[in-house]
């Protein structure tokens, strides 16, 4: 090794610090943690294992243009020069946009996206050169709940808070497995003793989850295995029994709180005993946690994916944050707090847009980034007609958004189906033209997407390591060429070697009066930011004109959130015994289905994703481990095998999602270990949305199963 270069990780949200190793060619040969950080964090092995991505002989290296029918189940493509590329496109975009309209274009950005801030910060842009309504992204499969429930409670939708687990004294956790996920929605260093630390020094850990998870120890306690999709319910009667301790009496919400009778009139139904059965959990184990929590010196309620994905995402995370709240836990150490960040900005929100689809009205928060329109309805868009033109950026839409049948279907219906990516994805196999995007190590970055999410507020930058190889370029680049060659706005319009990126960066640093060649002068390119007092947030991230929160808002009412909580609670009274329900399991092996063609990661028990079963289910239906299976769904059908799994509670199926890779041609590993997508069985239609939030039903989901023969596992 000759020389060694500072970086950082673009998995997940922490973005740990790490050291890229070179050649005597310079070429990357090993990536290591980056003890020298002084944000500290050590990378997982996903970062550590990042160049069996890089040097993928699989990559795109060019553009690549489909020469026959997206109709056919195999796609032809030929190697194209980036000007006939944007040549062909052009004159296709025009075509498009003078028989339907700009408003037929679409875009859906993925997962990837968000951990590329010139992408991140292109993206508002794009959208307002185009000026199309039709933008979706994966905010509507995880996260969108939060974002819409921040805006009618705090009046932004970027009101984010994080929790203050380095000095809390009582940490719940609800439908989430940080150990093996990481956090979400807050960028902490992987490292799991700030965890244990909290009982070693007397306080208290809790998980609620419906699987004993990997971030479950001897030290957290038993979990609390609750029935899929009863969490809400869970939430709710916490805050009926704390309303009996402490009848919401504290400070701040004498000083901050609005609609708090409201608020106590709603959970005055849901006591401990009432959801008892509901959840699965004892009413004296729901007693205990919500004493535990109202007496504890200091607490966090920490709730994530599985929840969000189960239907009723915006009740729960209401729930969550007045359960902070009543307790004085809101903006506060040992609480939820707002860090320090690049920009503290939490912009008001200014109302709803109404956008009008053959599906009938739906409304997108303004400003509207954060809750797009509902990805579970663009196939159906697209298949009546509303799009023609689609642009897909680092996502892989049919197999990570519910009905892959439909979405292939419909998508033959496109004009047009462009596909910029690392990879040629299975909706890639679908697309017109496929374009090289650089990845994480071919292009400069900063930790745009974690930045006010911090445990340790930091910024970091980090130079390309390489450059990019063959004919890949970076996003921003690629969309505008695109623009420009087909008579929209672009960033070269005025000067044909602008690079953008660089200027976003710098503008965004001038917030903190910082710079590239500032931070390049820094140890490995960070910059610690001064941390900001606790109660900050209350200054910050109350955007209602009145500086109020809302506990019981109205936007809920109208609707019809909350009747929608009582419906499905009546629902789920009368579900007959033995119903089994259908989760979303995290796996250290899998990151979505970026790393399905990473040889490491396809080996032995993790070459696919077998359904995990716990025992008493394998008993009752007959099955044995191994035993090949076909898995049902109101929504459709898909095959796998079983694998026995004793830390599922009994009626609790899971299932890792990013498989199904049979029909992505081009990439040889994925393709030889397919596994089964489970997403294809996801629920579809308006049942399938929650509303304002615009979010899919993901988890939780009513499932069968059957014997199809067995195999050798």
């Amino acid at each position: 090794m000759t020389q060694a270069k500072s970086s950082f990780c673009r998995i997940c949200e922490p973005g740990c610090p790490l050291k890229v190793h070179f050649d005597e060619d310079g070429q990357p040969i090993l990536i290591t943690p980056d003890a020298e950080n002084p944000a500290k964090g050590t990378a997982c092995h996903k970062g550590l294992s990042y160049l069996e991505i890089h040097d993928d002989p699989d990559r795109l290296n060019w553009p690549m243009m489909r020469v026959n029918p997206r109709s056919e189940p195999r796609g032809e493509f030929v190697r194209v020069s980036w000007d006939t590329a944007f040549a062909e496109i052009g004159k296709r975009m025009r075509t498009v946009c003078n028989k339907h309209g700009a408003k037929s274009i679409a875009t859906y950005a993925g997962n990837p996206g968000a951990f590329n801030s010139t992408w991140t910060m292109f993206a508002p842009y794009l959208r307002d050169a185009l000026g199309t309504e039709f933008r979706f992204t994966s905010n509507t499969q995880d996260t969108s709940n939060k974002m819409a429930t921040f805006a009618e409670v705090y009046g932004s939708a970027a009101s984010f808070k994080i929790p203050d687990i380095s000095n809390t004294d009582y940490l719940l956790c609800i439908g989430t497995n940080p150990k093996v996920s990481r956090w979400t929605l807050m960028s902490a260093e992987n490292n799991w003793d700030i965890v244990k630390d909290i009982p070693r020094r007397g306080g208290k850990v809790r998980f609620v989850n419906p699987r004993v998870t990997e971030s479950s120890t001897p030290d957290t306690g038993p979990t609390l295995l609750i029935k899929p999709g009863t969490d809400v319910y869970f939430l709710a009667a916490l805050l009926h029994e704390i309303e009996r301790i402490n009848g919401f009496d504290v400070d701040i919400v004498r000083k901050y709180a609005k609609n708090v009778d409201d608020l106590r009139d709603f959970v005055k139904n849901y006591s401990a005993d009432t959801v008892s059965a509901i959840t699965g959990l004892s009413a004296d184990s729901i007693r205990q946690v919500a004493h535990e929590f109202a007496k504890a010196k200091s607490g966090i309620v920490y709730m994530a994916t599985g929840v969000n994905q189960s239907r009723q995402g915006m009740v729960a995370a209401l729930l969550v944050e007045m359960l902070q709240l009543v307790t004085g836990n809101l903006g506060r150490k040992g609480g939820t707090y707002k860090p320090n960040g690049l920009t503290l900005a939490c912009p008001p929100i200014t109302g709803v847009k109404r956008i009008e689809t053959s599906l009938g009205v739906f409304e997108v928060l303004q400003p509207g980034m954060s809750v797009p329109l509902p990805a579970n309805i663009m196939s159906d868009l697209i298949a009546n007609g509303d799009i023609k033109a689609l642009f897909v950026i680092s996502g892989n839409p049919v197999l990570t958004v519910a009905g892959e049948e439909a979405a292939r279907k419909a998508y033959e219906n496109l004009d047009l189906l462009i596909s910029i990516d690392i990879f040629r994805s299975a909706t890639g196999e679908l697309a017109d033209f496929v374009l090289p995007a650089a990845d994480f190590l071919e292009r400069q970055d900063i930790n745009f997407i974690g930045n006010g999410l911090q445990q340790t507020p930091n910024v970091k930058y980090t130079e390309a390591m390489v450059s990019p190889a063959h004919e890949r370029r970076e996003d921003w680049w690629i969309l505008s060429k695109i623009l420009q060659a087909s008579g929209f706005p672009s960033p070269f319009d005025d000067n044909p070697e602008i690079d953008w990126g660089t200027e976003a960066i710098e503008k965004i640093l001038a917030n903190k009066n910082l710079s590239i060649e500032k931070l390049k002068a820094m140890p490995s390119g960070t910059a610690l930011l001064e941390q900001i007092p606790y109660d900050a947030f209350f200054e910050i991230g109350l955007q209602h004109a009145d500086g109020k929160i809302d506990c019981f808002p109205k936007k809920f009412i109208s609707a019809g959130l909350f009747d929608r909580f009582e419906k499905i609670f009546a629902d789920l009274s009368r579900e007959p015994e033995g119903m089994l329900k259908l989760i979303s399991l995290r796996t250290p092996y899998m990151n979505n289905s970026w790393f399905a063609n990473a040889p490491k990661f396809r080996k032995g028990k993790e070459r696919d994703n077998p359904l995990h079963m716990a025992r008493r289910d394998l008993d009752r239906l007959g099955l044995v481990d191994g035993e090949r299976i076909s898995l049902t769904s109101q929504f459709g059908s898909i095959e796998t095998h079983v694998y026995l799994d004793e830390s599922l509670r009994e009626g609790v199926v899971a299932m890792a999602h990013g498989y199904g890779q049979a029909r992505t041609f081009s990439q040889r590993i994925a393709q030889q270990n397919p596994g089964s997508n489970c997403n294809a069985i996801m629920p579809t239609g308006a049942d399938s949305i929650e509303p304002l939030s615009n979010m899919a039903w993901l988890s939780a989901v009513p499932v069968s199963v059957r014997s199809i023969e067995f195999v050798d596992a």
